[in-house]
């Protein structure tokens, strides 16, 4: 009994000694990234809606890119506990070739058909469409730097020292916020550059983020590489990862990438101001969806948290951006896009909870289906019926309604037919 209880507790504080830096990580980077939306909202208004279009565009490609770290994080889990070394060795180095052609490729293609792609995708012109191609040009490189950040992230989590993550990180986000100022700004001797300043404030916090954990590596000899392989032997491994983390990418394009892209498409043709309101919201009320792997916890804690952003919401707007307007019909919207934001906590717990017992096709259908029937109900409510922002609001909080009820419905109909069993 007592070992157990030894074991148990031993198991916990690992458990901890990993997940405490990945919390603390991802709070800090979200306050952190309210910071540099503050200072993107005080350059113009096409300049916070270029910015905002563009990152979550890019960050949700990205998003489906990392299936690829985590086709590694499976290989290279597997290599440990066989003690093969050279083998996590291998996968890391090959899955590091294979993001660096990729994330290349996907931004030279960013580069050369850019511009004809927003205005065909978005609906870009005039000065939103100079600023979006402006920052694009530069952040379309992140592609390939956040696809070899994940990589060393699963390699640190592969190998139980995840502090290291949050060193990286902290010390990359504070660089950025402080590059942001002076070269959004024109501090220091600096030209104001808008939002080219970003862009290359971004570059560089992450270009530093991937030096931090090589230096790591090669101070602490986390890792110890004699032999390397071939580049011809990393593109035939990195294929294999590519092709592991293909129904991952299928799956990730399905439940979210779409649903982002076409948002962002209907946004854009409603309107600039729309699209700085959208993105200005959802920096703001996306911090309640920090907990998502326990519904109680969720809603305790977002409840507290939506009281809190309720009573102060003029002072958190008014932190952000300085423009009258969009202060104005964003604090008009606030109630409508937290409503839509909380009733996709259950959404996701029941997602994840279904995952867990390994439903994952189940829930990648439910997620296709429900998504595309939700675009066309966004777009109808926010285009045919001239209901702009409020449209996409209510289509997005139906959709989240939707897949909440069936996601909870499949996951109590599992939970019956186990017990059933279990008799």
């Amino acid at each position: 009994m007592n070992n157990h209880l030894k074991t148990d507790t031993l198991a916990i504080k690992e458990i901890n000694k990993m997940a405490i830096p990945l919390i603390f990580n991802s709070v800090i980077g979200m306050l952190i990234g309210l910071i540099d939306t503050a200072m993107i909202g005080r350059i113009s208004l096409d300049a916070f809606g270029a910015v905002g279009l563009i990152s979550t565009t890019i960050n949700s490609i990205t998003g489906v890119l990392g299936a690829i770290a985590i086709a590694f994080n499976i290989a290279g889990a597997k290599n440990k506990g066989e003690g093969n070394t050279k083998g996590l060795i291998d996968n890391f180095l090959s899955g590091i070739l294979t993001s660096l052609i990729i994330g290349l490729s996907i931004w030279f293609i960013l580069l050369g058909f850019g511009n004809r792609l927003l205005q065909m995708i978005f609906g870009l012109e005039d000065v939103i469409l100079q600023e979006s191609v402006s920052y694009m040009n530069l952040f379309g490189i992140t592609i390939c730097l956040n696809m070899i950040l994940f990589m060393f992230s699963s390699l640190f989590k592969i190998i139980n020292t995840t502090k290291y993550l949050f060193i990286g990180n902290i010390t990359a986000t504070i660089t950025n916020v402080i590059l942001n100022y002076i070269l959004i700004f024109g501090k220091l001797g600096f030209e104001p550059m808008g939002v080219r300043g970003a862009g290359i404030a971004s570059v560089i916090s992450l270009v530093l983020n991937i030096v931090i954990y090589i230096s790591i590596i090669y101070i602490k000899k986390l890792l110890i590489v004699n032999d390397i392989l071939s580049i011809d032997k990393m593109i035939k491994n990195g294929i294999i990862l590519l092709k592991n983390s293909l129904a991952l990418m299928g799956q990730e394009i399905l439940e979210s990438t779409i649903l982002v892209i076409c948002i962002n498409a209907i946004l854009s043709r409603i309107g600039v101001l729309e699209l700085s309101i959208y993105t200005l919201l959802s920096s703001v009320v996306s911090i309640v969806l920090i907990p998502k792997y326990s519904l109680k916890l969720a809603m305790i804690f977002c409840i507290s948290l939506s009281a809190i952003l309720i009573i102060f919401k003029v002072n958190v707007v008014t932190l952000i951006t300085n423009d009258y307007n969009l202060i104005s019909y964003s604090l008009q919207y606030f109630m409508i896009a937290l409503c839509s934001c909380l009733f996709n906590i259950p959404n996701n717990i029941y997602k994840y909870s279904l995952q867990g017992i390994g439903d994952d096709k189940w829930v990648l259908l439910n997620a296709a289906v429900i998504n595309v029937i939700g675009i066309g109900f966004i777009w109808f409510l926010s285009i045919v019926l001239e209901m702009g922002i409020y449209g996409v609001y209510i289509g997005i909080t139906f959709n989240y309604i939707i897949l909440s009820f069936s996601n909870n419905y499949r996951f109590n109909h599992r939970i019956v037919l186990y017990s059933e069993k279990s008799i």
